[in-house]
C-alpha cells in the first residue's frame, strides 16, 4: 500500500500542469520552440540523474532516496508557476527530471522488495497506480484551468496535498534493500549491437509516450482553440493509459509478447493518423484515446524485455533502455517545437512519429533474437 501510494503520486505531480502548459507558454511570452527549448530542461534533468542514480542507490538505501526525492519533487511542483522566464523554466524543469529519476528507481526498487516478499506479482498494478496518479492530477489541472484558478494556487495546494501523502507512508516502506529473487548472476554485458538497439528503441517509444502528454493540450488550443479545455488531451491520453495497462496482463497471457507488442503499435499508428488528420477536436480526442492504449503497455515491455537480454546483465540492459528513454524525453520537446513553428503542430506529430515508428520497427527484430 505504502508503495503504491508513492506511484500514485509520483503519477500526480507532473501532469497537475501539463493541460495549463499553453497558458505557461502565453505568461512567458514565447512560441512553440521556445517552449520546446523550456521543456527540454525536463529530458536534461532526466539524462544526468539516469547516469548516476545507480552511485545513489549504492551509497543511500531506496527507503531514503524514495522519501527524500518524492518530497522534493512536490516542494519544487510550484517553481512552475513562479518561473519569471523560459530560462527559469528550464532550470526548474532540468532539477524536477532529475529528482523524478530518483524517485522512480527507488520506489520500482522498493515495489520489487515487496513483491518479492508478498510472493506473488503486483508490479504491473504498481504502475497501473501511477497511471492512476497521472490520471487524476491530469483531471485536476484540466478542471482548476476551466476555473481560471490562478496556476500558482493551483500547484501549491497541490504540493499540501503530495506531501501529506508522503509524510502518511514513510514508516511503512521497507527500511533495508534485501537481495531478491531477479538479482542473479548474469554475464557482464559490454557494448554490443544489442545494447544499441534497445536504447534505440526506448528513444522511439520515449517519442511516443511523450509527444501528446507535452503537445497534446497545445494541439487543441492552437489548431481547434479549444481555450482552457485544451488540456482534455491529456486527460483523454492519461485515461486511455491506465485502461490499457490495466488490462496489459490479460493481453500478455492471451496473445504473447510479440503479437501484443505489434496490436500495441497498431492501436499507435492508428491514433496518430487520426489525431493528424482531426478536423475537429473531438475527433483529435478520440485519436489520443487510441494513441494512448497503444502506448500503454510498450514501456512495461520494454523494462522486461532489457532485463533479459541473453548475455547481457539486467543492469547493463536496463542502463540502456533508461538512457534511450532519457534522450527521447530529451530530444522531444526541441524538435517537436521547431517543427510546429516551421509548419503546424499536427505536422510535427506525423513527422516525429514517423521517425519514431521507424526506430522502433528497425531494432525490434534484433532486441527480439536475443529473448
Amino acid at each position: 500500500m505504502a508503495v503504491g501510494t508513492l506511484f500514485f503520486v509520483n503519477g500526480m505531480t507532473f501532469s497537475n500542469w501539463l493541460p495549463r502548459i499553453p497558458e505557461v507558454r502565453d505568461k512567458l511570452g514565447v512560441d512553440n520552440a521556445g517552449l520546446g527549448t523550456a521543456l527540454l530542461g525536463g529530458g536534461l534533468g532526466g539524462l544526468i540523474g539516469s547516469l548516476l542514480v545507480a552511485k545513489v542507490l549504492a551509497r543511500y538505501c531506496s527507503r531514503q532516496v524514495l522519501l527524500t526525492a518524492a518530497t522534493c519533487l512536490a516542494l519544487c511542483l510550484p517553481l512552475i508557476a513562479f518561473a519569471p522566464s523560459a530560462i527559469a523554466l528550464t532550470l526548474v524543469l532540468t532539477l524536477l527530471g532529475f529528482l523524478d529519476v530518483l524517485n522512480d528507481m527507488s520506489m520500482n526498487t522498493q515495489g520489487v522488495m515487496a513483491e518479492s516478499l508478498i510472493g506473488r506479482s503486483i508490479m504491473n498494478r504498481l504502475h497501473g497506480g501511477w497511471s492512476l496518479g497521472f490520471l487524476v492530477g491530469a483531471v485536476i489541472g484540466l478542471a482548476a484551468s476551466a476555473a481560471e484558478l490562478d496556476i500558482r494556487i493551483h500547484l501549491i495546494l497541490i504540493t499540501v496535498v503530495l506531501l501529506g501523502a508522503v509524510f502518511s507512508m514513510r514508516s511503512r516502506l521497507l527500511p533495508v534493500d534485501v537481495p531478491t529473487a531477479a538479482d542473479g548472476g548474469h554475464a557482464s554485458g559490454g557494448l554490443s549491437l544489442m545494447i544499441v538497439a534497445i536504447a534505440v528503441m526506448a528513444v522511439g517509444v520515449g517519442w511516443m509516450e511523450s509527444i501528446p502528454n507535452d503537445w497534446g493540450s497545445v494541439l487543441l488550443s492552437d489548431e481547434f482553440d479549444a481555450g482552457r479545455w485544451s488540456g482534455a488531451s491529456t486527460v483523454s491520453f492519461a485515461l486511455a493509459m491506465l485502461i490499457g495497462r490495466m488490462l496489459g496482463d490479460a493481453a500478455l497471457d492471451r496473445f504473447g509478447r510479440k503479437r501484443m507488442l505489434s496490436g500495441a503499435l497498431g492501436l499507435c499508428a492508428l491514433g496518430t493518423l487520426v489525431v493528424v488528420s482531426a478536423p475537429v477536436a473531438g475527433v483529435a480526442g478520440a485519436g489520443f484515446v487510441c494513441w494512448g492504449l497503444g502506448v500503454s503497455v510498450l514501456f512495461p515491455q520494454l523494462y522486461a524485455i532489457a532485463a533479459t537480454l541473453n548475455g547481457v546483465a539486467p543492469g547493463a540492459g536496463l542502463g540502456a533502455m533508461g538512457v534511450g528513454q532519457r534522450l527521447g524525453f530529451l530530444m522531444s520537446p526541441v524538435l517537436m517545437g521547431a517543427l510546429a513553428d516551421w509548419r503546424t503542430v499536427q505536422t510535427a506529430m506525423l513527422i516525429m512519429l514517423i521517425v519514431a515508428f521507424a526506430s522502433v520497427l528497425s531494432t525490434r527484430r534484433i532486441v527480439e533474437r536475443s529473448q
